[in-house]
């Protein structure tokens, strides 16, 4: 699906993020460098999302703040579209989740309200995997075992 088409049927529904991104991640996938930092009782996770490419993001369990403080996006969110330019800070809910084109370079900052500061507990208390994303991690857990196995 290309750019055209999800612009002009951008998904407002979960499941319909869920469609969007079962398909995407079937496509070469684009490394976007995280940041994490750390302060008493909050936890910040900053992206780099290179232009010119789809982000489609977890479903948060907590209301937390967004920071843009490089770059714009057209996102999709809570069923709106709009296009978001930094700076920008705002609040988004439980249970949402974003679609993003991004048009320029774009850095994101999350901020939330934690004493946690293990990665892996931090993704448990915070967002939830699609089951698309899962059937991913499996499908490339399941590749690099046969990788290895051929390797041997």
């Amino acid at each position: 699906m290309g750019l055209p088409a999800l612009a002009e049927q951008w998904p407002t529904t979960n499941d319909g993020i869920e469609r969007v991104e079962s398909e995407l991640l079937q496509l070469p996938q684009v490394d976007c460098p995280l940041i994490h930092r750390f302060a008493p009782g909050v936890y910040l996770r900053e992206i780099f999302m290179p232009a010119g490419i789809f982000v489609i993001g977890h479903e948060h369990k907590t209301e937390h703040f967004n920071i843009v403080t490089e770059g714009c996006a057209r996102v999709m969110m809570d069923g709106i579209a709009e296009v978001i330019s930094a700076p920008r800070a705002f609040v988004s809910g439980a249970g949402v989740r974003k679609v993003l084109y991004i048009e320029q370079d774009m850095r994101w900052i999350t901020v939330h309200p934690t004493n946690e500061t293990d990665l892996e507990k931090l993704e448990a208390e915070l967002i939830v995997k699609s089951p698309s994303f899962m059937q991913h991690l499996d499908d490339l857990k399941a590749l690099q075992k046969l990788v290895s196995e051929d390797s041997q």
